[in-house]
């Protein structure tokens, strides 16, 4: 019934309703659609923004809440009140109490507990881990208002609304334009298809009624009548063209790569071009035999799937089959030919080209995961591509001129000269990060060239180098004395054994000052670090590169000298050294040193806490010999200690008599 009540309707209804009533409702689903996006949008550009304040306020607590110093925690949060969308922030530590929190809150809104709970206003939440390193420290939390969101779509939706309401209207009028200029031409169309069906086309030409459109039309079917003749002989020319052009096709398709093969229903092969049959041969098949391809290629599945295209008629693209043996991979593709119900069966071997891209599907890859960030530039230095790790670090930028980078990082003409030559080169210096921190970096550029040897643009790679150098720094602060900067008893104890078990035979040397209590007594404790400092500087002197020099505790220092140093020399210049006059802000302290001396043979298995403590032993019988001396410990081979070992007055403890205080 309501398929006959439309048949029956007028043509202006037909035709200017369902024009007015699609384009309308087409401007209501558009306008849905551009609310929906709108909306979704900037939802999505709220929680961006609040996540990348998120992020920057993490990045800048972590200090804070590393050294628990709430009041800065404070200040950062605070410091988020500039944008009008944040409603509360809080920062919770590991243990799960609340570091530092900050709220505006509206009128519907209101705490339980740990909870902000609204009523009327819809609110974003969100977090950021705050690190340091790879330390989790705590986490931040963001909440935000979409009161904003929901006023620009109130007036978005009005504005739509108005929109849907004059286009409408609009289309009205268009609908019954279109109909009033359509009309006509088709009531002359009528009468002029009214006079070919009474008077015929047979060796007569239809009249043409009306100077419109349509009667144009009739005009030139009249005259194509009339042609009909005349194309006929270029017809038999076009056919012998054709005829020249088949066979022109055929030894093109005789010299192509790409296997060409004409199959009939049945599997039935009628053509097929070099290139296939020598693929075929390749694998052992006749190129007329499709059926064996089921026993060499898989899965057997897509064979069939082509066999079953093809006897059927129906176009197939792409499908995959491999050689089990061999590692090829083809892309076979059939398409029916309008004659004979034959089909086109092309195969292409891909199998470089599937490695190449899984090559470079790895090379992504291994670009976008990298820690250190890495940039592609272009000859005029616009950034091209960037990795995760340089977004992350330094953000998105267009040109190499737009990172904040120090002037150790602008290369002088030289350097440029010897990146060309070179293919590479590597700076040092010092880079601002997105969150504005100085970060030191090591920088390497590489040419890119293309395969006319020139240079296409460059790989930059930057390795933030500030968790290695902090490591240096706390490694160096954990082995070394801080008023001397010499090893301290730790570092000396891992030296020293580690190159003991190497093999190594050593002279240790056990220090202490004569006279030092006495020099903070008079002087004070300040004179006696800086007169400590000087002692440090002298023992170095008098050491070849090889020694080693520690200070243990106090006055107490220890010396490593390997066999390979003059161990009569350097235990002469020590003393003389030690003992000479200090001047340290207008004050002479004087002090001297006992020495006590325990070689420590790579055969010897003692532990060294035992060797200093023989060493130890030795030291005081050196101050008991007069001070300003040293003594041998009876332990250890003196076989090799050269003259200190012939000297009968050292066989067990001594000074030299020259460096003997009076």
């Amino acid at each position: 019934m309501i398929l006959r009540f439309l048949n029956n309707l007028p043509l202006r209804a037909k035709f200017i309703f369902p024009t007015w009533v699609l384009m309308t409702f087409g401007l209501i689903v558009l306008g849905s659609a551009v609310d929906h996006a709108v909306v979704r949008y900037l939802e999505k550009s709220l929680i961006d923004s609040s996540k990348v304040m998120a992020m920057s306020a993490a990045s800048n607590l972590n200090a804070a809440v590393a050294f628990g110093d709430v009041e800065t925690g404070r200040e950062q949060l605070h410091a988020l009140s500039a944008d009008p969308d944040l409603i509360a922030a809080r920062v919770m530590t590991n243990e799960n109490w609340e570091f530092a929190s900050f709220s505006r809150l509206p009128d519907d809104c209101y705490r339980q507990g740990q909870q902000i709970l609204c009523v009327n206003t819809a609110v974003e939440r969100v977090s950021a881990e705050i690190v340091l390193g790879d330390d989790k420290l705590g986490e931040i939390f963001l909440i935000v208002s979409r009161d904003n969101i929901e006023e620009e779509r109130r007036a978005l939706l009005m504005y739509l609304a108005a929109g849907t309401a004059a286009l409408s209207i609009l289309s009205l009028v268009f609908a019954q334009m279109l109909h009033r200029i359509v009309a006509s031409p088709l009531a002359s169309l009528h009468q002029s298809m009214s006079a070919i069906i009474r008077l015929g086309v047979v060796n007569r030409s239809i009249p043409v009624r009306h100077n419109d459109e349509l009667g144009q039309v009739t005009a030139c079917f009249n005259e194509m009548v009339t042609n009909l003749s005349e194309r006929d002989g270029q017809l038999k020319q076009t056919l012998q063209e054709l005829e020249n052009k088949s066979r022109y096709i055929s030894q093109v398709m005789d010299t192509m790569d790409q296997g060409v093969m004409v199959v009939a229903p049945g599997d039935n092969v009628t053509y097929y071009n070099p290139a296939a049959e020598k693929q075929l041969r390749r694998f052992g098949c006749a190129p007329t035999d499709l059926e064996s391809l089921l026993d060499v290629l898989e899965p057997a599945e897509n064979m069939i799937a082509i066999s079953n295209a093809i006897d059927a008629h129906l176009p197939l693209k792409n499908v995959e089959l491999s050689h089990p043996k061999t590692g090829q991979v083809f892309l076979i593709s059939t398409d029916p030919m309008a004659t004979a119900h034959h089909s086109l069966l092309q195969f292409e071997d891909v199998t470089a080209h599937r490695e190449s891209e899984q090559r470079r599907k790895f090379a992504e890859m291994i670009f976008d995961k990298s820690q250190n960030a890495t940039l592609v530039l272009s000859r005029s230095l616009k950034i091209k591509t960037q990795n995760t790790a340089s977004i992350r670090l330094f953000g998105e930028n267009r040109t190499w001129e737009e990172l904040d980078v120090d002037h150790r990082f602008r290369a002088t003409f030289s350097e440029i000269k010897a990146l060309i030559s070179a293919g590479s080169y590597q700076w040092r210096g010092t880079l601002m990060s997105e969150a504005g921190d100085d970060l030191p970096c090591q920088i390497t550029a590489q040419t890119l060239v293309n395969h006319r040897g020139k240079i296409d643009g460059y790989v930059v790679s930057i390795v933030d180098q500030t968790v290695e150098m902090e490591i240096k720094r706390l490694n160096h602060i954990a082995n070394h004395d801080l008023l001397t900067g010499l090893p301290n008893r730790a570092h000396a104890f891992d030296k020293l054994s580690r190159d003991h078990e190497k093999g190594h035979s050593m002279h240790v040397l056990f220090i202490d000052l004569d006279g030092f209590k006495a020099v903070n007594d008079q002087f004070g404790h300040n004179i006696g670090d800086e007169l400590l400092k000087v002692v440090a500087s002298r023992m170095k002197s008098c050491l070849p590169r090889s020694d080693f020099v520690a200070r243990l505790s106090g006055d107490e220092f220890l010396i490593a000298i390997q066999d390979t140093s003059s161990v009569d020399s350097i235990v002469k210049r020590l003393l003389e050294r030690l003992s000479q006059e200090m001047v340290i802000n207008q004050c002479k302290p004087k002090v001297s040193a006992s020495i006590g001396i325990r070689r420590w043979a790579e055969n010897d298995n003692t532990s060294l806490a035992t060797v200093i403590e023989q060493a130890d032993k030795a030291m005081y019988g050196a101050k008991a010999n007069g001070k300003n001396g040293f003594a041998l410990a009876k332990e250890g081979s003196l076989a090799s200690q050269g003259s200190l070992a012939n000297q009968d007055s050292l066989a067990n403890q001594g000074s030299l008599e020259a460096f003997t205080e009076e």
